[in-house]
């Protein structure tokens, strides 16, 4: 085709090209995870009565962001395996998997027209929340990264903690409540964007928890991988503060190392079980967070009484070794 004519239409894009581009993206979808995403956004869509179609839309969406993201992580995190298999950089190269999973966050975005149709000021409000929660998501990997890499002059506090997983992991829990809000026609007696925040919270300290002890975790990432990270997870920010009011730097130390070494591996966990309680202590933290989301009236349990057991089974779950 001469350049005149091609000029004078949109860039050619065929199906060729679109499987070169997405395959990193492609191939950790066809490992997938546990669908923990879609089986809660069918759990409040028993309070919400939105129509199936828009509700697989909201899924579709909210998988893309959700798988696109674990590229960029394992990028910034140098992970090796995720799901049991080889992370996408590692087949692929860091260049095509950064691309890829960019790609898809714009994907993403197309798929809000979906769900607005021919309503623009929807789509105006979809974007809006869309854009907000994408902020809020890097804000909080942001400041995950952060805190590795500044290790030797800052430790936060639980409190800290506690932020940074409202914007990195909850960020795709408040996201879908947040559009079912907008799509629903249900009068709710409160917002569930506290009980979506709570769940980020709680979801994220069980993960952390455990990347150190659970043999599926292990044999999906490999021992212990937030020790070879560096990473400041909930037990591993905890047993830092142990270490630093006992003037004491074993486990910041073996952190700073970002080791493989098993055997070493191991000594950071059993410190943290043993010498500074960390693992306990994470334990006991998520058994009161996952009392208060059933407290409180973060559940709707009088208005919506079949929906609110399984939320409740969803938050035992979460605190279920």
């Amino acid at each position: 085709m001469h350049v005149e004519e091609l000029i004078n239409h949109s860039p050619v894009w065929d199906e060729h090209d679109e499987i070169a581009i997405v395959e990193p993206y492609e191939y950790i979808v066809s490992k997938p995870g546990k669908s923990f995403r879609s089986k809660l956004i069918n759990v409040f869509n028993e309070i919400y009565q939105i129509p199936t179609e828009k509700t697989n839309e909201i899924s579709t969406l909210v998988s893309i962001l959700h798988n696109a993201s674990l590229l960029i992580d394992d990028i910034e995190d140098n992970s090796t395996t995720r799901r049991g298999i080889p992370t996408s950089h590692t087949l692929f190269g860091v260049p095509l998997t950064i691309n890829s999973a960019n790609y898809m966050y714009f994907k993403a975005m197309e798929a809000l027209q979906v769900i607005a149709g021919d309503n623009k000021i929807l789509l105006h409000d979809l974007m809006v929340i869309f854009n907000q929660e994408m902020i809020n998501l890097h804000r909080g990997q942001g400041l995950d990264i952060y805190w590795r890499e500044n290790l030797l002059h800052f430790i936060p506090d639980e409190t800290k903690y506690y932020n940074m997983v409202m914007n990195k992991t909850g960020g795709l829990f408040r996201l879908t409540v947040r559009i079912m809000e907008l799509l629903t026609d249900v009068k709710l007696p409160h917002s569930l964007v506290p009980l979506s925040n709570l769940l980020g919270i709680i979801y994220q300290i069980r993960d952390d928890y455990q990347n150190l002890l659970n043999e599926q975790m292990i044999a999906n990432k490999g021992l212990a991988e937030d020790i070879s990270e560096g990473k400041l997870s909930f037990p591993i920010i905890h047993g830092l503060r142990y270490g630093q009011s006992h003037s004491e730097t074993f486990l910041k130390d073996i952190l700073r190392l970002r080791t493989d070494d098993i055997e070493l591996k191991k000594k950071a966990v059993e410190y943290l079980n043993s010498q500074s309680h960390s693992l306990e202590y994470t334990w006991g933290k998520l058994e009161d967070l996952s009392k208060l989301a059933k407290s409180k009236g973060y559940i709707p349990k009088k208005d919506f009484p079949d929906a609110s057991n399984k939320l409740i089974s969803i938050v035992d779950y979460l605190s279920t070794k």
